[in-house]
């Protein structure tokens, strides 16, 4: 059974789609989340329409809300390790500062000691650049282009970044669903594909689109679409979900 914390208001400017979510009383705040978990996420940009988009996908629960460093003008940055909220504000204030992606990765991480346990994602106008560190365990790889950024943690396999990047690289179409698709290579390269209970399960998934058309979207959001827990394939609860909205509002 899928987790949510969907239903609660669901702002809509076609085709813009921002989907809130609604939070209990005594919510999980990020830093119980939990850090030594499979991630994988792809961070892109699409510089004919100006919005920026991540997808991301993890065996710990509530990976959304791990990406909440998404600006429509400065770009993204996504940490995979835990939350690390100090890291991800100086990165995104040195991208604000014009600064490119690779050297705002440094800022981020100028004072951490803890550093070669991380893994750091981050876009920009002016490039994307990711770090991974040596003391990460299983397999971590990351993939940078011009306009993505491909990178995962405690992987089963290299091959999830090969097929995300590759995916990305190769498909057209709005940025959310390459992003979207981009994931589901991932996962289909994992060895998962519908499983439960093994190794390259993912258990929430998110997808996250920031852009110029959502005029009247919260924080500039086009999409906002987020599994926080399900028992089995988060990827395809997520494909599952961002279907049943385009179906209801008419979104192709």
């Amino acid at each position: 059974m899928i987790i949510t914390r969907l239903v609660a208001v669901l702002l809509l400017t076609a085709p813009s789609i921002a989907l809130i979510t609604s939070s209990p009383a005594h919510e999980l705040r990020p830093a119980t989340v939990q850090t030594a978990t499979s991630s994988y996420s792809i961070l892109g940009y699409d510089p004919i329409t100006g919005e920026f988009g991540v997808a991301s996908a993890s065996e710990a629960p509530l990976i959304g809300m791990n990406l909440e460093f998404l600006d429509l003008e400065a770009g993204g940055v996504l940490v995979h390790g835990g939350p690390h909220l100090e890291i991800s504000e100086r990165v995104m204030a040195a991208l604000e500062e014009e600064l490119p992606p690779d050297r705002a990765i440094q800022v981020g991480l100028f004072i951490d000691t803890d550093k070669e346990n991380l893994q750091i994602l981050a876009i920009s106008q002016h490039g994307a650049a990711a770090f991974t560190g040596k003391k990460l365990e299983k397999h971590a790889a990351d993939e940078v282009g011009d306009v993505y950024v491909a990178a995962g943690q405690r992987i089963p396999n290299p091959d999830i970044i090969n097929a995300m990047a590759a995916h990305f690289q190769t498909s057209d179409g709005p940025l959310g669903s390459r992003l979207l698709g981009a994931l589901r290579a991932g996962r289909n390269a994992s060895g998962e594909e519908g499983g439960e209970g093994g190794e390259g399960d993912v258990h929430s998934a998110a997808l996250l689109v920031v852009s110029p058309r959502a005029r009247f979207a919260t924080r500039n959001r086009l999409i906002d679409l987020r599994i926080d827990f399900v028992s089995g394939d988060a990827v395809a609860a997520l494909e599952a979900l961002q279907a049943q909205v385009d179906s209801v509002y008419g979104i192709n």
